[in-house]
């Protein structure tokens, strides 16, 4: 039943996704489609073959809900008047406020952050060319957003890979919090270096109740430490997957938020107006996903299926679990730059990582966590890269370029932490 559903949404939205959306979609719809004929056998029914991520839309629908939080509690004002507070704002100083903003707020937001960070911020760089803002912006607000996923529980790829793996969140936390923070703190440095000695010619804005940012900021943190609390108590008491528990908990958590506020009202006003809004982005993103779900549920009955797997279990048998580990963070960032979403580049690889998940779950983990939301900064059809190219009037490769070298160095991290992890827990 799920895979007839899953089949007419695909129909109905084929005149409803955005254009690049719609191609992506079509092309692993049709491919599919080809291969079902071609190699899957007759027994195998056709709807049966539709509806493997349905789970990961369920938590794009809901996803709003945490925007609807953010605005109904002013807290994106909150923390734009960080960004002006004394001592007198300088380059440096500006982007390090524009990172912890971005960090923040994407907990939250999403893709959203990134409207919200370039309207607060566009204004105090005026003074200075396009080609500086848009480095500005693409290194402040990707680097930022792709390195608070890493660990965020509400990130659709860290719960699928939870799923795969059966790695525990509480596990791998500390690892990735560490990793988060520590290339956070060396992107300062590098900037530090950078824009040292950088002066802004901006009139120092006057700032609202310092006390009140600071409990905005506490009602923050607060918040997300009780959402990961409670996130783990009931996927520890209810037999479901880690994405169902994010999924079931978003709504009336974001809602019991809302009343501790006393900010209910506006919160079912914004939260109506976010999901009319949101249908346009859902529409396009349902295609695309449930078209790749057909396509790698289609795949491994293929002769390429083969061919990859001979190649995978050759690097793995005869090479060495780091040039395996390599090969995988490899092909994940690959497939990033022709246009395929991470989740969609590890649905496609995991067949081939079975017994490495079973011998290795806590660095395979690690490795798809980790070099999947890396790609956040350099896929060229990324959301994010996407919306930031358009706020900033740009070309999305002239902002996914200047992340390059930063992402590819923290693949290679990515893989060593990956490696020592394995053999260390081996």
């Amino acid at each position: 039943m799920s895979g007839i559903l899953a089949f007419i949404v695909i129909v109905v939205n084929i005149r409803r996704a955005r254009q690049l959306y719609l191609w992506a979609g079509l092309s692993f719809f049709l491919l599919g489609f080809l291969f079902y004929f071609i190699y899957v056998p007759k027994e195998v029914g056709f709807f049966n073959l539709f509806g493997s991520m349905t789970g990961l839309l369920a938590l794009l629908f809901v996803l709003p809900f945490m925007s609807t939080i953010i605005a109904a509690g002013k807290y994106d004002r909150a923390l734009g008047q960080m960004i002006s507070k004394p001592p007198k704002l300088n380059m440096v100083r500006l982007y390090r406020r524009t990172s912890v903003m971005s960090y923040m707020l994407t907990l939250f937001l999403n893709v959203a952050t990134v409207p919200v960070v370039v309207a607060t911020v566009k204004s105090k760089l005026s003074q200075l060319s396009s080609a500086v803002i848009q480095r500005f912006f693409a290194h402040s607000i990707l680097r930022a957003y792709a390195l608070v996923l890493l660990w965020s529980p509400t990130e659709i790829l860290v719960a699928s890979t939870i799923d795969l793996t059966g790695t525990s969140y509480v596990a791998l936390l500390p690892t990735l919090l560490v990793i988060s923070v520590l290339f956070l703190s060396i992107d300062w440095f590098l900037h530090n270096r950078q824009l040292k000695g950088g002066e802004l010619i901006v009139q120092q804005e006057q700032i609202g109740n310092p006390k009140l940012l600071r409990r905005k900021l506490m009602q923050l943190a607060i918040a997300i430490t009780s959402f990961i609390v409670l996130l783990l108590a009931v996927n520890a008491f209810i037999p479901q997957s880690f994405l169902f528990s994010v999924t079931v908990l978003i709504i009336p958590f974001t809602f019991l938020w809302a009343v501790v506020i006393k900010r209910p009202r506006r919160f079912k006003k914004l939260a109506f107006l976010y999901l009319k809004g949101n249908t346009t982005q859902l529409h396009s993103l349902f295609f695309l996903f449930l078209a790749a779900g057909f396509f790698v549920e289609v795949f491994p009955y293929t002769v390429w299926f083969e061919y990859m797997n001979a190649f995978f279990a050759f690097t793995y048998q005869e090479g060495s679990l780091f040039l395996f580990y390599l090969l995988v963070g490899l092909c994940i960032f690959g497939f990033a730059l022709v246009g395929f979403h991470p989740l969609i580049s590890i649905a496609i690889l995991s067949p081939f990582l079975q017994e490495q998940v079973a011998a290795y779950p806590y660095g395979i983990s690690l490795l798809l966590i980790g070099v999947g939301l890396g790609t956040v900064m350099i896929g060229p059809f990324n959301v994010t890269p996407t919306i930031l190219a358009m706020q900033l009037n740009a070309n999305p490769y002239s902002i996914i370029r200047k992340n390059f070298a930063f992402a590819f160095s923290y693949l290679l991290f990515i893989v060593v932490i990956a490696y020592a992890c394995s053999l260390m827990i081996a």
